[in-house]
């Protein structure tokens, strides 16, 4: 395995320890306030481990063109995350309308996890094929992630205290990054920006996966479970997998580059 990525693995890990710790013994989960500590100390934690990823995805960066063969992975873990977000989007339906807001954020999730889907089914085929014609599909799975910056804007008037969602915002603006990056790779891979796509892969394994998980697992716990929290909980699965898919994708592209130079 390459050494760096065999470094982000072992920050990963450490990060997803710390926030399992952090929220089990030192957050009030009911207020979701910091309740041994400075605030500051999580914020700092987290920067290190996106920053030791972006770095890691600098030096990784190279053509996308990988990115459009047949991989099993790839096509795996994209088809749960498709799961988990068409799940999100129909359990919102049933436990979670809250209004107009809701019901548009419920669409977008669908039709997110139809992309999904689809672009898992592409990888899985052994003659590779792109997920559709138009990259307009793409664009339609992504707006659930514009709308989710967009609504933690608005819905949003907690303090810098409140780490979960402030930290929120920096996950879906990570994953946008990532997806829309891989649109471009996919179908107009000649103007596709490696290093953009694979910073942002990696930046979205460390918030979706390492930092957001354990805040996800914890609303399934059964001190904290309540029905209209599924919605939340499937949503945060989806996008801790689109986060592994960030990893699977440039592993992807440094094999191709390595194997590449070796010739």
């Amino acid at each position: 395995m390459n050494p760096r990525i065999k470094l982000l693995f072992v920050v990963g890990t450490a990060l997803t320890i710390g926030r399992a710790l952090d929220l089990g013994l030192w957050t009030d989960l009911e207020s979701g306030l910091c309740a041994v500590g400075p605030v500051w100390l999580r914020y700092a934690a987290l920067a290190v481990g996106v920053l030791v990823a972006i770095c890691i995805g600098r030096k990784l960066a190279h053509g996308p063109q990988e990115l459009r063969n047949h991989c099993k992975p790839s096509g795996i873990v994209t088809a749960m995350a498709g799961a988990f977000f068409t799940a999100a989007g129909f359990l919102r339906f049933a436990v979670g309308m809250t209004g107009a807001g809701s019901f548009v954020r419920a669409i977008l999730e669908i039709l997110c996890g139809q992309w999904l889907a689809q672009l898992a089914k592409s990888w899985l085929r052994k003659d590779w094929q792109l997920p559709a014609k138009s990259m307009a599909s793409g664009i339609w799975g992504t707006l659930v992630f514009y709308w989710c910056v967009l609504s933690r804007f608005m819905e949003n008037s907690s303090s810098w205290h409140r780490v979960s969602p402030t930290v929120m915002v920096w996950e879906m603006l990570a994953v946008l990054l990532f997806l829309s990056s891989l649109v471009r790779a996919l179908w107009l891979p000649e103007t596709s920006d490696g290093k953009l796509l694979c910073m942002s892969g990696l930046a979205s394994f460390m918030l979706t996966f390492c930092w957001e998980l354990p805040q996800t697992l914890t609303l399934a716990m059964p001190s904290q479970f309540k029905l209209t929290n599924l919605p939340a909980i499937f949503l945060g699965l989806g996008i801790a997998c689109v986060g592994v898919l960030g990893v699977f994708a440039v592993v992807r592209i440094a094999a191709a580059a390595a194997f590449e130079s070796r010739e």
